[in-house]
């Protein structure tokens, strides 16, 4: 059985190729097999080497990235995993509807590249897909960032800058409050349940309110009141019967 992932880079800036070649070449189970500066020699190498990864800029010159994966599509395999970068993270919801099996923002940290291939691997050795989400890891550390598409805006975040959710029975829409005090509402099509995948950290404590569990000291026995670690203590939380003695299950106790 061939382990070996390759990868084709493409980008309209030699010395960008080159600095991620390098990084890839760090991998011992992964491969460069081809690379690219121009749309025209990119559909050639693409469609010959059909590689497992595809590293493409969002920026080149006479054609987006975006279009020429558009273009390329009937003509590459189903299972290759586009990986879109860019110095902007602008294009990032473009990529996300372009089905990029992720998004590397310019510079990336070597740390970020390697988780990105860890998950990579994972893919494309068991076969897996991931469902369409509405938010999108792109880095995998324990405070990584992801997007989260709401009413105004995409909005780039990590997962210690969000409170808690609040589902808002009037717009019928969860709202995100974050550690700053503000608070942004989230697009209808956002489920509870997609919000509970984001991170282990995020706990239904009741019906309308799934909570950052890194912030929560204790919760009263019999009021069931969530006591927040400051500079939030003062925030009013109560978990709900209903789901004390499922957040006990998910808790580590003691």
């Amino acid at each position: 059985m061939n382990n070996i992932i390759t990868a084709v880079i493409v980008d309209d800036q030699p010395e960008c190729i080159e600095v991620l070649e390098k990084d890839l070449s760090t991998f011992p189970d992964l491969r460069v097999t081809g690379t690219a500066s121009t749309t025209g020699n990119a559909w050639k190498v693409i469609v010959k080497q059909q590689p497992n990864l595809l590293f493409l800029d969002v920026e080149l010159s006479g054609e987006s990235g975006l279009e020429l994966l558009n273009d390329l599509r009937p003509a590459i395999h189903t299972d290759m995993h586009v990986v879109f970068y860019s110095a902007f993270d602008k294009y990032m919801l473009d990529a996300l509807r372009a089905s990029a099996f992720d998004f590397l923002l310019k510079p990336y940290q070597y740390e970020e590249l390697a988780a990105l291939i860890e998950r990579a691997r994972e893919k494309i050795r068991t076969g897996t897909h991931e469902p369409e989400q509405p938010m999108h890891w792109t880095a995998t550390s324990n405070d990584r960032k992801f997007a989260m598409q709401t009413i105004t805006g995409l909005l780039i975040l990590r997962k210690s800058d969000i409170l808690y959710f609040q589902y808002a029975a009037q717009s019928r829409s969860w709202q995100m409050m974050l550690t700053d005090g503000s608070i942004h509402r989230l697009r209808l099509s956002i489920k509870g349940h997609e919000i509970l995948n984001i991170s282990p950290s995020f706990i239904q404590i009741s019906q309308d309110i799934i909570l950052n569990g890194d912030y929560l000291i204790y919760i009263e026995n019999k009021t069931f009141r969530c006591v927040l670690s400051p500079p939030h203590s003062h925030i009013d939380i109560k978990a709900s019967k209903r789901y004390y003695s499922k957040i006990k299950e998910t808790l580590e106790i003691i």
